[in-house]
């Protein structure tokens, strides 16, 4: 998805994510047992610095003008919006858990970002070659380039962590847990994009064309 039209870029790395999640939302909160969201972030967020949040940024049309390879600045932002939703939940699960603390058939759903790193999949499989082939090569031999084996740990120490981690970062493996960029941490900004994009949705659906 890494070459995708921005609005499908969006949609696949960030608005399935929104939309499945509060789907199944109530079931969580309704289970007998604690449960956990998990999701897949990208160290790339750091690369923005700045964001409008408004319709546009958030349906991937403010991104159309893009229309030439590379789509990585796009990638950025819809990991970045993964991120603050990740966030945002976490502080709306908390105010929840406060409020419903009498309630026994309440149960904890926790919910974190794990982020890979650089890891050898077939991401780059729509990129020219020529490109793939020099990032490949300029990754491996500064060490950064992962075996998929060793980039899902950080996602293994998520879906495993005690009970109670939540609002967490994980990177790097063997239970580490790092800051993400400011923007990131940014309640405010957080609590826009969710309100933006279930604005958003109750419009419009997703994926139909609206000028």
């Amino acid at each position: 998805m890494i070459q995708a039209i921005p609005p499908r870029m969006i949609g696949t790395n960030y608005i399935g994510a929104f939309v499945l999640t509060n789907l199944l939302l109530p079931l969580l909160e309704s289970s007998n047992v604690s449960s956990r969201i998990v999701n897949v972030t990208s160290f790339t967020h750091r690369n923005v610095t700045d964001m409008q949040v408004d319709d546009r940024t958030v349906s991937g049309k403010r991104f159309l003008s893009y229309m030439q390879y590379p789509y990585a600045n796009i990638y950025e932002y819809s990991k970045l919006f993964l991120l603050l939703f990740t966030f945002e939940l976490h502080r709306q699960l908390r105010l929840r858990e406060k409020s419903h603390q009498i309630f026994v058939a309440f149960h904890i759903v926790d919910i974190s970002a794990a982020d890979p790193g650089v890891v050898q999949t077939n991401i780059l499989r729509e990129v020219p070659s020529l490109l793939s082939l020099s990032a490949h090569f300029v990754l491996k031999y500064l060490g950064l380039l992962q075996s998929p084996e060793y980039g899902v740990s950080s996602i293994i120490d998520a879906a495993l962590a005690p009970p109670g981690t939540s609002g967490a970062y994980f990177f790097g493996g063997i239970g580490r847990t790092i800051e993400p960029s400011i923007l990131s941490r940014d309640a405010g900004l957080a609590l826009k994009l969710w309100e933006t994009t279930s604005n958003l949705l109750s419009r419009t659906p997703f994926g139909t064309e609206e000028d």
